[in-house]
Parts: C-alpha cells; sequence; structure tokens
C-alpha cells in the first residue's frame, strides 16, 4: 500500500471512529498518525463494548417477541428512541424485526441506523424491502451522514443497492465510497450505478477537490468501470486535468497512473511536462 492510500485509509477510519463516538472527526485527527488496521480495531474494540455492556438487553429482546410487531414499534419510537432500538435490532428474530421496521417511519430507521452495527444485524438488512432502503437512504443523504450509507453497503441485497443509489446525488455516491466499510464492495456499488453516472460522480470530485478520493477508487474497480471514470476525467476542462496531475505528482500515485496509462497514453508525458513546470 502506498503512503498516500495508508494515509486516505487513515483519515477513512478517524470519520468512522468519530462516526461512532458521536465526536467532530477534527477531535480524533491525532489519530491518523496511527496504521489503518490498528484503527479498525480500535473501533471494532469500541463497538464490542458498546454493544456488550448491557446484559439487560437481551431480557427486553425476549419480551418484544411477545408482543405484537407494531406495539413493538410504538414502543421503540416513544420509550425506546434510536440507541436501545440499535442494541435490540440485532437480536430480535428477523422476521420479527422486519415486521417491526416496516412500521416505523423511515425519519427514525434512519436514526436507529446511525446508531447501528450493520454487522449485528446483517440478515435483517438483508431482508428489508428495496422501498424502505430507498426512503431511509433518502434521509441519511438529507443529513450527509455517508459513514452510515458506507457501513451498510455490503450487507444489502444488489435490489436494495440500487434502490439506495436512486436517491442519491453524486457527491453522496462520493462521499459514501469513501468510507465504505470493506472496499472489496466498491466494484458492486459501481455495477449498480446507471448510465452516466459515473461521469457525474468525477464531476463532484471536480466540484469539491476529492481528487485524491477519486483516484483512489481506480485500483478498486473493474477494468470497465475504471475505463469509464478515466474517460469521464478526461472529458473535464484543462483545469481539472491539471488538479488531477498535481494531486498525482504530490502523493506519489504510481499505481494510479499505470491505470490511467491503460486508456490514456499521453499520461506520463503529461506527467513529465507538469512536473519540469512546477520545478
Amino acid at each position: 500500500m502506498s503512503q498516500a492510500a495508508e494515509l486516505l485509509q487513515a483519515h477513512a477510519e478517524v470519520m468512522k471512529l468519530a462516526r461512532l463516538l458521536d465526536r467532530e472527526p477534527d477531535e480524533l485527527a491525532y489519530l491518523q498518525r496511527m496504521a489503518p488496521g490498528d484503527l479498525r480495531a480500535l473501533r471494532d474494540g469500541v463497538t464490542e463494548t458498546l454493544y456488550d455492556g448491557n446484559s439487560s438487553l437481551g431480557r427486553l429482546a425476549a419480551a418484544s417477541r411477545l408482543l405484537p410487531a407494531g406495539l413493538t414499534a410504538t414502543i421503540g419510537q416513544r420509550a425506546f428512541g434510536p440507541l436501545l432500538s440499535a442494541r435490540l435490532a440485532g437480536l430480535l428474530d428477523t422476521e420479527k424485526a422486519v415486521d417491526v421496521a416496516d412500521k416505523l417511519p423511515p425519519p427514525f430507521l434512519a436514526d436507529v441506523a446511525v446508531e447501528l452495527d450493520p454487522r449485528r444485524a446483517s440478515d435483517l438488512i438483508a431482508s428489508i424491502a428495496p422501498s424502505l432502503i430507498g426512503q431511509v437512504t433518502a434521509e441519511l443523504v438529507a443529513r450527509r451522514e455517508y459513514v452510515t450509507m458506507g457501513r451498510f453497503v455490503g450487507h444489502l441485497s444488489d435490489d436494495a443497492i440500487t434502490a439506495a443509489i436512486a436517491h442519491m446525488d453524486d457527491e453522496a455516491v462520493l462521499h459514501t465510497a469513501f468510507v465504505i466499510e470493506d472496499r472489496s464492495e466498491l466494484s458492486r456499488l459501481f455495477a449498480k450505478l446507471p448510465t452516466g453516472r459515473p461521469a457525474g460522480v468525477i464531476a463532484a470530485a471536480a466540484a469539491d477537490g476529492l481528487w485524491l478520493e477519486a483516484l483512489d477508487l481506480l485500483k478498486h474497480l473493474h477494468k470497465r468501470q475504471r475505463k469509464e471514470m478515466v474517460l469521464a476525467a478526461l472529458a473535464l476542462d484543462e483545469r481539472a486535468h491539471e488538479a488531477i496531475l498535481d494531486t498525482i505528482i504530490a502523493h506519489d500515485l504510481t499505481d494510479e497512473v499505470r491505470l490511467i496509462a491503460e486508456h490514456d497514453d499521453s499520461i506520463e508525458r503529461r506527467l513529465a511536462e507538469r512536473r519540469c513546470q512546477k520545478g
């Protein structure tokens, strides 16, 4: 892994840890000096502490099984709140939990999603109707809860991902891809983008100055997907091309240059010219 990629992943891990602890990422920025794997282990440890610290949750879940789904939903929304509901979600039977979720409004489900550890409710998440996933996604996009969405991608069905993307603008796709929990899922996420959307993601990178994040995606995508991204970048104006070259030089992105060169044989010449201009 290049130094730039390691720093980028460390930054993503700090963002996820900050969301888990309900802190601003800047408050934990000093942790970015740690290796991404160590930060992931720290986050996993914090998650275990948060979720395993209350032995009464099992009794609450058992009691909930005896109640109608509608009543359980009402109690969850009015008495438990999103935090406790998130802790209970992974303890309920999947069929019962799905029935309860169907009776809760999307804004409350979005609140629960923010607090939920998807690994503990993977079967539940995979069983929720794509249409409801889309409604919850719309709520999360409006709140810019990209870390939350990134944690859920690997637990969603293909149909649910398609429904979610329909409610995500290009900026949301880019930010979610950056903090996705399992980067091997990036190609599956991008495979669900409609025609023309990869170009929109590239345009979002140009608008927000997120070229390092966009370029880091290339090595996780299939060749056809990379080609779409590179061609979309080549279609931008010269100012964007200069920003891409500057990012490559500043972070020594040799792997990314190789991947871009598969579709743009002028990249190495332009980089040499750019370095001369900088020198």
